[in-house]
């Protein structure tokens, strides 16, 4: 058998958009919404200076039903360019890109090979002796281990397994084709290309097969932070010698923390937070980076940058600056910083202090209390239910609730303590 490779992508989510940037101008704005465009064309012309025998996607092509044929046409245009040049495009269909979500067809040009819902089935690349084996989602919703039915290998090939899935379950996603490693590892086959996760595998998740993730191609909010890509893989006498990890996005997301406890000014924090966001330009100088910026450390100008307003005008004067810097947008600004708290307070503080850390403590001892304060924020929360995921809003999880509550308890406290020592002031 001839040495080859070939490339291993997933979660492309064709034109989803990127969420929650502040202050784009219209041509950012475009650059932005055409990110995950960017990130095929990269795989494109990656497959193509490679000289791979097969591009693989995983699932998730599509970020939903695919209703506009442009987005279809486009594609295609691009995986025709690999056609041209005798690389295979294999593909199925994942939970977003369902057949049972699909308002349009889409009709694919000869070399691009769609596997179908209804069974596992075999697309062959003789030129090197490659087996690929999948099935698409026929429903958004698929809840059978459907890799337990999968073809056996093909013996004198290298075999390759395509499935959508989220294994035995993650933090985060849905269970979707839900199965093991030891299911995956009976099948007998070379390689597994795993898709639906969207953190990469960087080590297989077994000694015997190459079992993973490639995770998506394009970051997609801040959730989704650091390098994105796929997988070029390396294969010799019908062996894995390498798994390479290969950059495909345009858009970087990061979180940036920002110790602030030296810090006495807002204007010096600016020029603390653009330093720092120069520093991270320089390391990905090919990319253009949204960050979300988040304030730590005890400091004096805790209680300004925890109220709304004035967290408002720090986040908007940001934004400018790093538009200035060039190819770097804020997402938002997180305040997780604490008041500077003084081992004895002023005589005249030690009352209103007292009074208010006894009613803390009552609040952490009396589960009544606890559960009006939850009802309350429960309000609050579904005030905003459009603007807010299960990850902003973390008391809609029943596993994350407590933490959380005690989290906004302590900031709730600082914030107070702040507020009652400045209104103290001489």
């Amino acid at each position: 058998m001839s040495d080859f490779r070939f490339l291993h992508a997933a979660d492309i989510h064709l034109d989803s958009p990127l969420d929650h940037l502040r202050s784009l101008d219209e041509a950012t704005a475009r650059l932005v919404m055409l990110a995950s465009r960017r990130a095929v064309e990269n795989i494109v012309s990656t497959a193509i200076k490679q000289q791979v025998a097969a591009l693989i996607i995983a699932g998730d092509l599509f970020d939903g039903p695919v209703r506009d044929a442009s987005a279809a046409l486009w594609v295609d245009s691009q995986f025709r360019k690999l056609a041209s040049v005798g690389i295979a495009v294999v593909l199925i269909r994942g939970n977003h890109d369902a057949l049972s979500n699909a308002s349009r067809s889409v009709k694919w040009s000869t070399g691009v090979i769609e596997l179908g819902a209804e069974k596992a089935t075999t697309h062959i690349v003789d030129a090197c002796g490659l087996a690929i084996h999948g099935q698409s989602f026929g429903a958004r919703a698929v809840y059978e281990n459907i890799a337990a039915a999968y073809p056996e290998a093909i013996s004198g090939y290298f075999n390759i397994g395509m499935l959508h899935t989220s294994l035995s379950g993650s933090s985060g996603h849905d269970t979707y084709a839900p199965t093991s490693v030891d299911v995956l590892e009976g099948r007998g086959y070379d390689y597994w290309a795993l898709g639906h996760i969207h953190l990469r595998t960087q080590k297989s998740l077994s000694s015997r097969a190459w079992i993973g993730f490639s995770g998506n191609t394009q970051g997609r909010h801040v959730r989704e932070t650091g390098a994105k890509g796929c997988h070029l893989v390396h294969v010799r006498d019908k062996q894995i010698t390498a798994v390479e990890f290969v950059p495909t996005d345009s858009v970087r997301w990061f979180e940036l923390d920002v110790d602030v406890s030296n810090i006495d000014m807002l204007a010096d924090l600016s020029e603390m937070v653009c330093g720092a966001c120069e520093g991270l330009q320089a390391q990905h100088a090919d990319r253009q980076l949204a960050v979300r910026v988040r304030f730590t450390g005890a400091s004096k100008l805790h209680s300004h940058l925890a109220g709304s307003i004035a967290r408002g005008h720090v986040a908007d004067a940001l934004a400018a600056k790093l538009r200035d810097i060039g190819s770097l947008w804020l997402e938002s600004i997180k305040v997780e910083t604490q008041a500077e708290r003084s081992a004895s307070p002023r005589g005249d503080l030690e009352l209103p202090l007292g009074t208010l850390r006894e009613i803390v403590a009552d609040i952490h001892a009396e589960p009544a209390m606890q559960k009006q304060l939850l009802k309350s924020l429960d309000e609050l929360g579904r005030k905003a239910r459009g603007a807010l995921s299960q990850t902003d809003w973390p008391l809609w999880s029943e596993t994350g609730q407590s933490a959380e509550f005690t989290r906004l308890l302590g900031q709730a406290e600082q914030l107070l303590e702040a507020w009652v020592a400045e209104d103290e002031t001489p």
